[in-house]
């Protein structure tokens, strides 16, 4: 995710990996009117969460470097000022058959963090899914794969 504080405006993406970490797909969206970190998180993963449902990808494992909002769902006791986050988050959730929430650090995410920079840095507003790897990021990821879960 990358959120322009300025211009209150996001850049999301997701990447869907096989079980031998071979990019399968991708997307990029951009939002606008986001006034906080917070509701950047909360507007991309509802987003990333909805994609793989209207994907009909029912089995899903979710990375990335929102810790506070992993936290949330998981342990929500130990994050009361998160509870509506939390909340809309397992609501979302329930329509997958099988998931799972991991944080790495950001920069084991470093794909889809250019993908997501695109839209502030680039201007590239249009959003899309497409089958595959961006073809302009080619050499990040020709030989990358995630490692098997």
């Amino acid at each position: 995710m990358n959120w322009c504080k300025k211009s209150a405006t996001v850049g999301a993406a997701w990447l869907v990996r096989d079980s031998r970490g071979w990019i399968q797909e991708h997307s990029r969206r951009s939002f606008s009117s986001i006034s906080s970190v917070l509701d950047a998180k909360l507007a991309v993963f509802l987003w990333v969460i909805e994609s793989m449902t209207s994907l009909k990808k029912n089995k899903v494992v979710f990375v990335s470097d929102f810790q506070d909002m992993v936290d949330a769902v998981l342990h929500p006791i130990h994050w009361p000022a998160l509870q509506f986050q939390a909340f809309e988050l397992r609501v979302a959730l329930q329509d997958l058959e099988v998931w799972n929430l991991q944080v790495v650090v950001r920069g084991s995410l470093r794909g889809v963090s250019f993908i997501t920079q695109s839209v502030n840095n680039l201007g590239l507003w249009q959003s899309y899914v497409a089958a595959g790897h961006p073809r302009w990021l080619d050499l990040l990821f020709v030989d990358e794969r995630a490692p098997s879960l």
